[in-house]
């Protein structure tokens, strides 16, 4: 479990990605052992959305941090988790991509002999530092000359890069490649299709959300599309739920329904039935009225509060929409606290609808933050100044940014008076 450090401090804003942490990294002492904690620790919230290797790249490059101290944490650590070297191994594939080539020799090195290289393979590939010729140029030799067969054979896949690349110069990984390829079975024939939900009848729909299984979701998003009212009866029958308490499908039949399920909804809200709340509380975000604002508000704060930062983005959405200026602090203290740091994207929206200058304020922070859609919002969001225009300039250009180049661009093409 990884604790936080306050969202005001310098290390509590680099653990958290945002923006505020680059622009005080040249004032604050300590800051370089701060990066080099974060490299070494991830301290993402969810690995699977959340974004830091280019942010960390970009502060060592900024930095001119020497890379000894990351090299130090690959060889010394020897766990069969590969998380703990994950984070390091991206940033070091990342930062030949602005010059660092020091990184290479780095990289290369835990390719060839270090004990998770499939991730360092992966890290390549992903930065794409595989067009660098410091970085690709011999690199096959190193790696398939300190690999068996039996190690080759349990890390490739056919038709997969890197190895259809090393199959071109190296034999072993050629015959490897067609083995594989030969010892596969013939794909069998599926007998049970999923069925074209959109030809199906509403009676036949029914009965396949009471069935359950995989195809339980698809019938209540359809259902929903067609405007059936029996969605209502579903959501709120508890013998459907899952063991979390939740019934996948009824989000997106509610959205197709629209304002026609306000009335449920409102009723649920005050029903004490967290799932039911839950449910109600998405319909009147996406189709409430200025009338619903108290409930969105109180969501927002008990979502807030309790560090629900998913859910926290779904009345941050609704009084966004809604204009509500007194959702304002709240968005304020949920973009400054948040440790989701893809959820920053949200609470940026919703204070650009509630609160236009406190969003111009975080959107110039945002420029810096380590979520490339938060940056590609605050490009489009953040005052006209000089500096503005600086920076925009150097994100259409960052090759560590390049989901940010259009944004940058576009937003310069609009300050300088073209369509």
């Amino acid at each position: 479990m990884i604790e936080y450090d306050s969202p005001a401090s310098f290390r509590g804003q680099l653990q958290r990605g945002r923006g505020a942490a680059v622009r005080r990294t040249s004032t604050v002492p300590g800051a370089a052992d701060a990066v080099y904690e974060c490299v070494v620790t991830d301290t993402r919230w969810d690995r699977q959305v959340d974004q830091r290797g280019s942010y960390l790249a970009g502060l060592v490059a900024r930095l001119d941090l020497p890379l000894a101290p990351i090299q130090q944490h690959l060889v010394t650590y020897d766990g069969e988790d590969v998380e703990p070297v994950e984070l390091a191994l991206q940033v070091l594939a990342l930062l030949p991509m602005v010059g660092r080539l020091d990184a290479v020799a780095v990289l290369r090195g835990y390719a060839a002999d270090g004990p998770h290289w499939l991730t360092a393979l992966e890290a390549i590939g992903y930065s794409g530092a595989m067009k660098l010729p410091a970085i690709w140029d011999g690199l096959a030799d190193d790696v398939i000359a300190n690999r068996d067969d039996a190690q080759l054979a349990q890390a490739i896949w056919c038709d997969t890069e890197p190895w259809t690349t090393f199959a071109q110069s190296q034999p072993r990984v050629r015959r490897i490649i067609d083995e594989l390829k030969a010892s596969r079975s013939p794909r069998p024939a599926r007998r049970d299709t999923p069925p074209e939900i959109a030809g199906i009848d509403n009676e036949d729909l029914v009965a396949l959300v009471a069935a359950g299984g995989s195809e339980r979701r698809r019938a209540l998003g359809e259902l929903g599309r067609r405007g059936d009212r029996i969605v209502f009866d579903f959501a709120e029958d508890p013998g459907l739920r899952n063991a979390a308490g939740w019934l996948p499908g009824i989000p997106q039949a509610l959205h197709h329904l629209g304002p026609d399920a306000l009335p449920h909804a409102r009723t649920w809200i005050g029903s004490g039935d967290d799932t039911l709340v839950a449910f109600g509380e998405r319909v009147v975000a996406e189709v409430g009225d200025r009338g619903d604002a108290p409930v969105l508000l109180a969501a927002l704060h008990r979502t807030v509060t309790a560090g629900e930062w998913c859910a926290a983005e779904i009345p941050a959405r609704g009084l966004g929409r809604l204009e509500i200026r007194e959702a304002a602090s709240e968005l304020m203290a949920a973009w400054e606290d948040t440790v989701h740091s893809r959820a920053r994207e949200t609470f940026l929206d919703g204070l650009r609808g509630c609160a236009p200058h406190e969003a111009e304020i975080v959107a110039v922070e945002g420029l810096d933050d380590c979520e490339p859609t938060v940056q590609q919002r605050a490009c489009e969001a953040a005052p006209d100044t000089a500096a503005f225009r600086s920076r925009l300039r150097e994100l259409a250009g960052d090759p560590l940014a390049p989901e940010v180049h259009e944004a940058a661009n576009t937003r310069l093409q609009v300050l300088a008076g073209r369509p």
